[in-house]
């Protein structure tokens, strides 16, 4: 999945400045396109086994009946040729029916729900389907603007077969007032776009005398991105994910960093994933940023792959970052700095003219492992790439 819809309108831009948050967040430098190879074709991680039935229902598991009214949300997740998408882990987060996260960031004075945490997960079928069990979440406050509130929605993570089959968006609920006056929903350009946010209700989903039902079909490359709030990064990492590989295999080595604003201020509640081809399967690292911006990820050289078209690249691994002001993904790569003589045949930091902006791209050493800060914007903003 190459995401070419971001230049027919269907994704919004990186900087909207009605969204205040982009306004510090969004990268000023257009990405640098990334042909696709090994490393963005291949699949990140296998969720067989680590999802349960249980943890596609959010109206169990805490003790008792969740306030607020009993939905259903289900569909398919297909490619842009409209095929079905199995083995894709999709993961929702949400507010309770008072429009109120079970996090302590969230100071919004509406009563929490002792019976809701708000977050759960599933694997598509062979035919692309999921399905969840839920509470209709409530509207809120969010402080964009004078009088601002978000319509009432699901925040969905999908994560598919590959590294380039990665989204992360929000459904949205038909007949909301409050979608006319959203800057988030306004930023996908396209108003046809901005229809595929909004699930439709279905008589043959609702459960009669137990739960009104939702279809949201989603097309990766064709349903527009949305931002992940602030939240992502607390609700959904995966435990023990920061070591991407298991301590103790050989070469292993601690990559560190911050992610920085355009003022040069921590960003944190931003999400840093990454992924490489080896040296061991299922190299997938994830790691929450803390107050300061900062992050680790356990990983090891996954050594040179194949470049499309031919040729080599030198061992390098892709960055995902995700945060509130980000309204689609960013995507970069890590570099190792003792691999000199590759990093400079690798064709894509040789696509890169200026050479401050490739070091950006190239960790640097330090006492133990590596440092790799992730400067959004400023003079020494990291290089974005672009799927």
């Amino acid at each position: 999945m190459r995401d070419a819809a971001r230049s027919h309108g269907v994704h919004p831009p990186a900087l909207f400045p009605a969204y205040t948050s982009t306004l510090l967040r969004a990268p000023r430098r257009p990405p640098v396109p990334l042909p696709l190879g090994l490393t963005e074709t291949s699949g990140p991680l296998s969720a067989s086994g680590r999802v349960t039935p249980a943890d596609a229902d959010l109206t169990r598991g805490h003790g008792g009946e969740p306030l607020g009214e009993r939905i259903v949300v289900t569909g398919r997740v297909l490619d842009e040729a409209q095929r079905p998408v199995a083995g894709t882990l999709v993961e929702i987060w949400q507010a309770n029916a008072a429009g109120r996260y079970a996090h302590d960031a969230d100071r919004h004075p509406a009563p929490l729900d002792p019976h809701f945490g708000g977050a759960g997960r599933c694997v598509t079928g062979a035919d692309g389907g999921y399905r969840f069990t839920t509470i209709r979440p409530g509207a809120y406050p969010w402080r964009n603007h004078e009088n601002a509130w978000r319509p009432a929605h699901i925040h969905f993570s999908l994560l598919g077969r590959s590294f380039a089959q990665r989204l992360v968006t929000q459904m949205y609920f038909p007949g909301d007032p409050l979608l006319d006056h959203d800057p988030i929903t306004a930023s996908v350009p396209d108003p046809a776009g901005r229809g595929r946010l909004v699930a439709r209700w279905s008589a043959e989903v609702t459960e009669p005398d137990w739960a009104l039902g939702y279809v949201f079909d989603i097309v990766l490359g064709g349903t527009p991105s949305q931002t992940v709030g602030p939240f992502f990064s607390i609700a959904l990492p995966w435990a023990g994910a920061a070591e991407a590989v298991p301590p103790g295999t050989p070469g292993a080595v601690r990559i560190s960093g911050r992610v920085l604003d355009g003022a040069g201020d921590p960003v944190a509640d931003a999400l840093v994933e990454t992924w490489q081809t080896g040296p061991v399967a299922d190299a997938f690292g994830q790691c929450a940023t803390g107050a300061d911006g900062g992050f680790a990820i356990l990983t090891a050289n996954p050594g040179p792959q194949p470049a499309p078209g031919g040729g080599v690249e030198a061992p390098h691994l892709d960055v995902s970052v995700f945060a509130r002001g980000l309204l689609h993904r960013l995507v970069t790569r890590v570099y190792f700095p003792d691999e000199a003589e590759a990093n400079a045949a690798d064709p894509v930091l040789r696509s890169i003219p200026d050479p401050a902006a490739r070091a950006t791209l190239v960790a640097v050493p330090e006492e133990g492992g590596l440092r790799f800060d992730i400067h959004l914007q400023g003079d020494d903003e990291t290089v974005f790439l672009e799927l």
